[in-house]
């Protein structure tokens, strides 16, 4: 097992391989073996189809003969036994569904994973996560964040890593993604995922399992708000007591009328004993329909069936599967604390728990159940069968209604740990950052530095990388450029990677050296006519909480406030935009801030008070003549030192067809 503190200097800590075989060489094998699994199971499916329409037609058809045609009481026997035998198939074919459906599910979610590392978007589950993000609550400042780096949304950062299944395992990366950067947070979770990422098989099944419990009605956030009700069956105790007194009743009733067909028992008796098994039969349905609709529904959230129950008390052992040194007496915390709450707390764990909800759960089935449901119904109807499951399903929520919330909590972080182990398996070039301490004194590590950088969205065909360093206090990154260069795009790329390290995950660079660190953005401002706010002063309003949160951070010595500021107060002339943008920066370097802010605005750069804080790169485009004479523009994207010697608006004008009007 790889440490999780840095590595040397100059020495990459990479992320570890599984084994020999890449992640996708693996999906793809388990791809070919779920499909032709699915082949199989859906011809046996059919054969159990057929089986069953067979069985029941002869069934019908023996009953019909032995009740209406005088063939003898044989051929009717024969019909009840096929119907028998047509159960038996029915219960015979579930198992089959159901593994059937896994392999679906497996399927789809393996096909996910390739389109994850192929970055194809539109195969990416983005409807159910989007949903199940309007939960997520952030403060002003972290929304700017997340949408000027795309770290949230469609073909984002969040989109891209998650494999969560459950709305907590989504709140929880979600969470992670646009929570500042913190080196000891970061650390701990580094260390589960380097464990997570060697586990493809398990990391599947995982997966699979998640996403089968959030598609379902037993989603946590119901569970957990289900476990924090008052008990519905407090203000309803008459109801558990009709219940055993007409099962008492039903079966005496019922043995009256089998002992009046065996002749045990006077005649007189049977009609009057049909009568009140008939009351018992309409009140209990009459209950059933006006007054367990409640009932039912609390069923669906807190044992969606059995299955479901199952699976999460699986997913649940999967903290098991997180560092083995966490068991050992590692130090860590809250590795210790995700086995106790999960596994290890024999009488209070999440495991103990849904093993019982378990033994419940199989008592509910059998309404839920095709092949159970005609045993269902006659407890039903003498017996109020749901009230006395619901009953056990109520003494159950006392035991455990003050630990359910933890254990969301706690699998919520095991289910970030996952989508995120994803991504340093099928990424094993990319490397864990080395964290510097942001208590020291020595400013020059106040620094993000890296060697490599790219950005984590594009596809590895087409990313471009380069050395950037920002920082230390004192001191801006300005970067020049013609427009469509790259400057936001390496913005972007030191925000994307800064989120990534802060959730414990490797980065796309070959080497990160950076403090803890917590973003402030200006990239993507927007006006808002419907209050009045013009593009401008949208700007102003922004820069004045990127500048209001580095004075937050100024006084804590534990993290360091880092700005990125892409084309900012575009919407005043350029004399006034120097002036603006030099005091904005006067006052983000008086809070010991350090970050980057890019421009095509040349004459920015010759500001003599920025360049005497600015550390000056650009990036510049190329034009060649095509084969036709007409004029090419293309862009390397490497970043190079000093001030862009070029500009391309009226280039660029005139190769869309509008450059100048003759005559």
């Amino acid at each position: 097992m790889e440490s999780t503190e840095p590595s040397a200097p100059g020495v990459a800590n990479h992320a570890p391989v599984a084994t020999n075989e890449t992640a996708r060489a693996y999906y793809t094998r388990m791809l070919d073996a779920a499909d032709a699994d699915i082949q199989a199971l859906n011809r046996k499916d059919s054969l159990f189809a057929t089986t069953r329409l067979v069985v029941f037609a002869a069934a019908l058809v023996m009953v019909l003969l032995g009740y209406f045609a005088d063939v003898g009481w044989a051929v009717l026997y024969i019909g009840w036994g096929l119907l028998a035998c047509f159960f038996v198939v029915a219960i015979l074919n579930e198992p089959v569904r159901d593994a059937l459906a896994a392999k679906e599910r497996e399927s789809q979610i393996i096909r996910r994973l390739l389109a994850r590392m192929d970055r194809k978007w539109d195969e990416l589950n983005w409807k159910a996560n989007r949903k199940r993000l309007q939960t997520l609550k952030l403060q002003e400042h972290q929304k700017d964040v997340a949408d000027d780096l795309d770290l949230l949304g469609k073909t984002s950062l969040f989109q891209w890593v998650s494999m969560a299944g459950t709305t907590v395992g989504v709140r929880t990366l979600a969470n992670w993604l646009t929570s500042p950067a913190v080196a000891e947070t970061a650390k701990r979770r580094s260390q589960a995922i380097r464990s997570l990422a060697e586990k493809r098989s398990e990391r599947l099944r995982f997966y699979s399992l998640a996403d089968d419990v959030g598609q379902g009605t037993g989603d946590p956030d119901e569970f957990i708000r289900w476990s924090q009700d008052e008990p519905w069956l407090d203000r309803r105790r008459w109801l558990p007591v009709w219940g055993n007194l007409t099962a008492l009743v039903s079966i005496v009733l019922i043995a009256l009328l089998l002992g009046n067909r065996m002749g045990l028992v006077d005649a007189s008796l049977a009609k009057p004993a049909l009568i009140a098994l008939t009351v018992i039969l309409v009140i209990n349905m009459l209950i059933t329909t006006v007054m367990l609709g409640p009932v039912h529904q609390i069923f669906s959230i807190a044992m969606a069936s059995r299955q479901s129950v199952d699976e999460y008390r699986e997913l649940f052992s999967a903290a098991a599967w997180l560092n083995e040194q966490s068991k050992e007496g590692s130090g860590d915390d809250r590795l210790e604390h995700l086995h106790r709450v999960l596994l290890e707390d024999s009488q209070q764990s999440a495991k103990q728990g849904m093993g019982e909800l378990s033994r419940i759960a199989w008592l509910g089935s059998l309404r839920t159940s095709a092949a159970t449901f005609l045993f269902y119904l006659p407890l039903q109807a003498f017996s109020l069968w749901d009230v006395r499951v619901f009953a056990k399903l109520e003494v159950w929520q006392a035991k455990y209604r003050d630990h359910v919330p933890s254990w969301f909590d706690a699998f919520g972080e095991v289910e970030a740990l996952m989508s995120l182990a994803a991504v340093c398996d099928e990424n094993p070039t990319w490397v864990f950052p080395q964290w510097v301490d942001a208590e020291t004194a020595d400013n020059d590590r106040h620094c993000f530095r890296s060697a490599g950088l790219g950005h984590p969205l594009l596809p590895d065909s087409s990313r471009v990388c380069n050395d950037v360093t920002i920082g230390p206090p004192g001191k801006v990154l300005l970067v020049t450029g013609s427009n469509m260069s790259g400057k936001s795009t390496m913005l972007r790329s030191a925000g994307l990677n800064i989120a990534l390290a802060g959730a414990g995950c490797p980065v796309c660079a070959t080497e990160l050296a950076l403090p803890s660190i917590e973003l402030s953005t200006s990239i993507r401002v927007r006006d808002n006519l419907a209050e009045g706010v013009s593009f401008y002063m949208a700007e102003l309003k922004r820069l004045k909480g990127v500048v209001d949160r580095a004075r937050h951070l100024a006084d804590q010595k534990g993290i360091v406030s880092m700005f990125l500021l892409d084309e900012i107060l575009q919407g005043t002339n350029s004399r006034e935009r120097q002036i603006a943008v030099t005091q904005v920066l006067r006052h983000l370097l008086e809070c010991g801030a350090i970050g980057a802010i890019s421009t095509h605005d040349l004459e920015l750069a010759d500001e003599p008070e920025l360049v005497a804080v600015s550390e000056i790169v650009h990036f510049r485009e190329t034009i060649t003549p095509d084969a036709k004479g007409n004029e090419q523009m293309t862009f390397d994207y490497q970043m190079h030192a000093g001030v862009s010697p070029t500009t391309n608006a009226l280039r660029l004008l005139e190769i869309v067809g509008l450059g100048k009007a003759e005559g």
